[in-house]
């Protein structure tokens, strides 16, 4: 699918740095969504300001002799926090002596703590905030049912597909990236777009009592949320993924896509692309046997294409960092 903007590798690619491009590639292996997003750089190193488009102008027709009236209302000014997170990897002098190739073993190791780093940030993209340190995610910005009357404003859209199991439901998430739509934010003024490498040296560690030779690694990343417009993300709550409902729920969530998609501005349709748990991905294969099928990719197979899935006329990018079947109702 064409974009017109730049992702995370994208992005550090021109850096010249070899760590954080390692790192980078770490981060886009192990998720999805992040994997896809557009970053920009934040309106400062520790927020970002701007408008948020909610509709477009209003105009009206005049007479030869009447003029026109200003359209106001249709941008709200908004204001985001970045969040920032912090991994360290320690390797222990005797452990690395054992092993065959030290410096791949501390290597893989500190793949492990950026892969770790890499799905909190998934994580927090999605459900963020609670916690200090963390940026506002999608989910927590669209907390309450739509109603047909907010339909009619500017407003953010969540669709109801009826699940009642309260802490046992799934969500789908429509998102259009882009600098106009829905961002990811690196931090202004930071060369390295957010992303700090610290290699320590080898030092002693006294702990109870006893010494170690130990070298510390710091990777440390600052990010943030952005939704540049109120078309940008529809989300689809309430989604009952047990055995029992899904004759109910799976047709509710097929009327639920189309509607969701029939919503999305007209240029947002060919851009949108549609996250879902792995349990809602099972779901509706368990319903509908035949129409969920696995995509294949002539010639090569783009990261995280495995576990992308056709329903109809949709595509399903499965992602891991839902908390799947296992959120609250919302009202």
């Amino acid at each position: 699918m064409a974009y017109d903007y730049m992702t995370l590798a994208e992005l550090t690619k021109g850096l010249g740095n070899p760590d954080i491009t390692n790192v980078v590639d770490e981060i886009t292996k192990s998720t999805t969504m992040l994997n896809d997003a557009c970053f920009i750089e934040a309106t400062g190193m520790l927020e970002h300001q701007g408008m948020r488009k909610v509709s477009l102008p209003t105009n009206q027709w005049v007479a030869i002799d009447q003029g026109g009236k200003v359209s106001k209302g249709h941008k709200e000014l908004f204001k985001d926090d970045l969040g920032m997170i912090e991994s360290w990897a320690s390797a222990r002098q005797k452990e690395l002596m054992i092993a065959p190739n030290p410096e791949k073993a501390a290597a893989e190791d500190e793949r492990d703590h950026v892969t770790s780093l890499a799905l909190d940030v998934e994580k927090c993209l999605l459900y963020g905030g609670d916690e200090v340190g963390q940026f506002k995610g999608i989910i927590p910005r669209f907390d309450h049912i739509t109603t047909p009357e907010e339909l009619k404003k500017p407003t953010f859209i969540t669709l109801d597909n009826k699940g009642t199991v309260d802490g046992g439901l799934s969500t789908v998430l429509l998102v259009v990236w882009g600098d106009n739509a829905t961002t990811m934010l690196n931090p202004r003024y930071v060369t390295n777009k957010g992303i700090t490498i610290t290699k320590g040296q080898w030092q002693v560690i006294e702990e109870s009592g006893e010494k170690f030779f130990q070298r510390d690694t710091q990777f440390l990343m600052s990010t943030g949320l952005a939704l540049m417009n109120r078309f940008s993300v529809i989300r689809i709550a309430n989604i009952d993924t047990s055995e029992t409902a899904l004759g109910e729920s799976m047709p509710q969530l097929k009327k639920n896509l189309f509607r969701a998609f029939t919503l999305l501005p007209k240029q947002f349709k060919s851009r949108v692309r549609i996250y879902a748990p792995g349990s809602v991905i099972a779901g509706l294969n368990d319903y509908y046997d035949s129409r969920v099928q696995p995509i294949t990719y002539e010639g090569a197979i783009p990261v995280n294409a495995i576990g992308d899935v056709r329903f109809d006329r949709f595509v399903l990018r499965q992602c891991d960092s839902f908390a799947d079947a296992a959120e609250g109702l919302v009202a």
